[in-house]
């Protein structure tokens, strides 16, 4: 690269929190909803509809041209398939994932990086004064917005982990962490005679109800708020951790892994599944990194490579001999058989 194009990538790099606002800014004014029919849609009409100005819509749907989101054309807009991803309601969207981790309430505290660098302390405690899982309890608004970012995230792994587990006949699975039961659903939509609790906060499985009528298995399949730091349900075969792990520090991993340990009934399964990071740097694990470092700011939590998985499973009294793992899409799944 010469020098001029080294300049303008650090530049479009530094730009690059002005992509998430337009992205943001693009799902509020409905735009990737509006375009997304064949041949999109002009201009002028998305700018009726939005009710703003043609001129400054144009200038916003440059960048997201820029970004890979909208195809080249002055007067249509016309979706790439990396914007309908941002299209709502569409398989596979992630446009309440974007309004949520674009949202001021995640945003702000990103300013605080260097004060959590430096201490350790979430940006989010710094700017709200509490914690991210206390202010969804007291936020409905916030919560179901987060919850529903969460269903997305859940829902691009569901059905190839869900192929990837199999469960023997009248087994129960338990889900800690489980949100509003995307993921429990349709572990058990592909196996008729399991049975499931999905367990979270109160505030985590608040949609949890709906989620599993509609899901066709609410004759199997039950919700229970609770703190799994403490106790958890006792009566499973199989235990899911889905990407739980990372939202937490090692303190409270560890008090997390003790309990599993201690109320796992002996001879259950414990699988464990996120998004690892390897233990050298690698170019393809920038989700990773990224997810890294947002839990540092919003939750204190962090990314983790297996072998500190392994040290965490060891210090709270889970057995590792027999650990197993193998990859899910984007995830790699842990599978240990509680010994103790």
């Amino acid at each position: 690269m010469t020098e001029l194009e080294d300049r303008d990538t650090v530049i479009r790099l530094i730009g690059g929190y002005m992509v998430s606002n337009a992205i943001r800014a693009a799902g509020s004014l409905g735009l990737f909803a509006l375009a997304d029919i064949d041949g999109g849609v002009s201009v002028d009409d998305a700018a009726r509809a939005a009710g703003i100005d043609t001129d400054r819509l144009t200038r916003l749907i440059h960048l997201l041209q820029h970004a890979g989101l909208v195809g080249p054309s002055e007067d249509r807009i016309n979706l790439t398939s990396q914007g309908r991803l941002l299209v709502p309601g569409r398989e596979g969207s992630l446009s309440n994932f974007a309004q949520n981790f674009t949202s001021p309430l995640f945003q702000r505290p990103w300013d605080l990086l260097e004060d959590s660098l430096r201490t350790g302390t979430p940006g989010f405690v710094l700017t709200h004064q509490q914690t991210v899982y206390d202010y969804f309890a007291s936020d409905d608004a916030a919560n179901t917005l987060f919850n529903d970012a969460m269903q997305e995230e859940a829902a691009a792994t569901a059905r190839p982990a869900a192929m990837l587990i199999s469960l023997a006949p009248d087994e129960t699975v338990v889900d800690l962490g489980g949100g509003d039961g995307t993921f429990l659903t349709t572990l058990l939509q592909a196996n008729s005679s399991a049975t499931g609790i999905v367990f979270d906060s109160s505030a985590g499985v608040a949609n949890a109800p709906h989620v599993i009528e509609r899901a066709g298995v609410a004759d199997r399949c039950t919700s229970q708020g609770g703190d799994f730091f403490t106790t958890i349900p006792r009566t499973g075969t199989t235990y899911i951790l889905k990407s739980v792990l990372q939202d937490w520090d090692d303190d409270h991993v560890l008090q997390l892994l003790r309990t599993c340990a201690e109320q796992i009934p002996e001879g259950a399964r414990l699988i464990i599944i996120g998004n690892f990071i390897p233990d050298t740097f690698e170019d393809d694990a920038a989700v990773g990194y990224l997810t890294d470092l947002c839990m540092l700011v919003i939750s204190g939590g962090r990314e983790r490579t297996i072998a500190d998985l392994r040290r965490l499973l060891g210090a709270a009294g889970l057995p590792t001999t027999s650990l197993s793992q193998r990859r899910i899409g984007p995830l790699i799944a842990v599978e240990l058989t509680n010994a103790a």
